[in-house]
């Protein structure tokens, strides 16, 4: 397809993936050639001019992506043309480290297809419209947010949709009710932050108060008041919440019933109409101490990581079952190209 010559002097630009049906019918089509594409400076894909505003570029600009930055130098007799790309993680006081051995990384989950089907994508395209509850627990923040305000199975209160959409809620929060919902379980949420009181009925700081807890008062339509005991839906939604593991498990699931085997389920009077699920704060409101968690890794220890995960080769994975796998009989599933 030939693709309209745009104005000149528009900013040029180049597709991460190029293959994509938009990036391909905006010029992407000709970074896909057969060969070596060694892109002519008037040749290059670009920007609609209306769409940006061309300023001159500084330290700690942000780009729009896509842009060129520069180009790489000719090559002489003494010195091969090169690049330097480094990246600063999130902090105060970080060092430059080379992405390359994370890059490599993702690479290789990529070529394995661990998280997905072999061809599958389930973060980008019509593959992302049904996602399984494990992939829903593998996504971000944000792309959690935007799916639960999104979500017809997801009732919210409307200053509750705020708190999500200002990013006032942990993300573990997002998750289980997204895992709920992917369940067959529609939660109809009550209580986020906006709403709930700095302190609880006993005294004690509410969860709430740091968007780590969120009360669920229906299920499927049916209210959780006049509907707990054995066999009620609050008791299916409980169980179903038990099943969460590691960092996802509630802190605390309350309401009118306990159970033996778990030690984070809890029975309180005041809540007879709903239920609650809480996850302990990821740190308290002490300033000092939430930096120092923010950090992760001190600006010496990204360097000795990065140091560290050159030294180690990546494994070579086989796309064929071993001598020592054991035949299941029948596949899984038709998406399992490998099985």
């Amino acid at each position: 397809p030939v693709t309209p010559k745009p104005a000149e002097g528009a900013k040029e630009r180049l597709f991460a993936h190029p293959g994509r049906p938009a990036a391909r019918a905006a010029g992407g089509e000709r970074q896909l050639t057969p060969g070596d594409y060694t892109p002519a400076a008037d040749d290059l894909p670009r920007f609609d001019s209306g769409s940006y505003v061309a300023r001159p570029l500084r330290r700690g600009a942000r780009i729009i992506g896509g842009t060129i930055l520069g180009r790489i130098g000719a090559r002489t007799r003494t010195k091969a043309s090169s690049l330097r790309f480094e990246v600063r993680p999130a902090g105060r006081r970080m060092p430059r480290i080379d992405p390359k051995p994370i890059l490599d990384g993702w690479k290789l989950l990529e070529s394995t297809a661990v998280y997905r089907a072999e061809g599958k994508n389930p973060f980008f395209g019509e593959d992302a419209e049904t996602p399984s509850v494990g992939q829903i627990l593998l996504m971000s923040k944000e792309a959690l947010a935007e799916r639960v305000v999104n979500n017809p199975r997801i009732e919210i209160y409307g200053c509750g949709r705020r708190d999500i959409q200002t990013g006032q809620i942990d993300r573990r929060v997002l998750a289980t009710l997204e895992f709920l919902a992917a369940s067959g379980l529609k939660p109809t949420v009550t209580s986020l932050k906006c709403g709930h009181s700095y302190l609880t009925a006993s005294g004690n700081v509410s969860e709430h108060s740091t968007g780590t807890a969120v009360d669920i008062a229906a299920i499927n339509g049916v209210p959780i008041l006049g509907h707990q005991g054995a066999g009620s839906i609050a008791e299916l939604t409980i169980q179903r919440l038990r099943t969460l593991q590691g960092t996802m498990e509630p802190h605390q699931i309350i309401s009118l019933m306990t159970f033996e085997d778990a030690d984070n389920t809890f029975a309180m009077s005041d809540h007879a109409d709903h239920i609650h699920v809480g996850f302990r704060p990821l740190y308290g409101a002490n300033a000092k101490t939430a930096k120092q968690v923010d950090a992760i890794l001190e600006p010496e220890q990204w360097i000795k990581l990065i140091d560290r995960l050159e030294e180690i080769d990546n494994p070579t994975v086989s796309r064929k079952p071993s001598r020592y796998a054991i035949d299941a009989g029948r596949r899984a599933s038709r998406a399992h190209k490998g099985e």
